[in-house]
């Protein structure tokens, strides 16, 4: 799985609150966003994103798309950060000319552009119960050659104080999932059910 993809969207599709993603983020949501991150040798983001969310630090290489020679926002402070002044997709393969796996952690848009192009392996998308107010990811992702191949829920919260339930999903391009699954925490999340693309339990 070269290329990975890692999206939260709240129930309306919406992808930040406020301008953030934190603000949709829930307690599984970001255990699963650091179980991803253990997959990848780099990080792909847009200049949007870099200017938005915290990327002062990340625990591999940073490659920023952007049409600045230096990184911007947030990335400027990161020593492993680099600018590239290309397309996404030249962007990618610059990327994996010196790493074997590379994690998209971009917005809507630069995500939708490279899932039309079949240049995304696997997507793991989050859809939690709250709303958000930013831009909104719509497309279906079984339109681009994506197959859904796991599934799972968890609870939004901590028991008595869930406050809905978050959709785990895994896409892929050759049906076949990575075996990512959302660990109980200490009874912070959940795990209500898991259902694999072939109904079974």
């Amino acid at each position: 799985m070269p290329i990975i993809a890692n999206l939260v969207i709240g129930h309306e599709g919406a992808t930040t609150v406020a301008g953030q993603s934190s603000g949709l983020s829930t307690g599984s949501d970001r255990m699963r966003f650091h179980q991803i991150r253990t997959l990848a040798d780099a990080i792909l983001i847009g200049g949007s994103t870099a200017r938005a969310e915290p990327y002062e630090r990340t625990p591999v290489p940073l490659y920023v798309c952007t049409n600045s020679e230096r990184p911007p926002g947030s990335a400027a402070a990161n020593p492993k950060a680099v600018a590239l002044r290309m397309s996404p997709s030249h962007a990618i393969a610059a990327a994996l000319r010196e790493h074997k796996t590379i994690l998209i952690e971009a917005g809507p848009n630069f995500l939708e552009s490279v899932l039309k192009a079949s240049l995304v392996d696997t997507l793991y998308l989050t859809r939690v119960s709250k709303s958000g107010d930013g831009p909104l990811f719509t497309l279906d992702p079984t339109t681009v050659g994506l197959s859904l191949v796991e599934e799972q829920k968890s609870l939004a919260g901590n028991g008595l104080f869930s406050h809905g339930i978050d959709l785990h999903l895994e896409f892929s391009l050759n049906s076949r999932s990575s075996g990512l699954t959302i660990q109980r925490d200490c009874g912070h999340e959940s795990i209500l059910s898991f259902v694999s693309f072939t109904g079974k339990n």
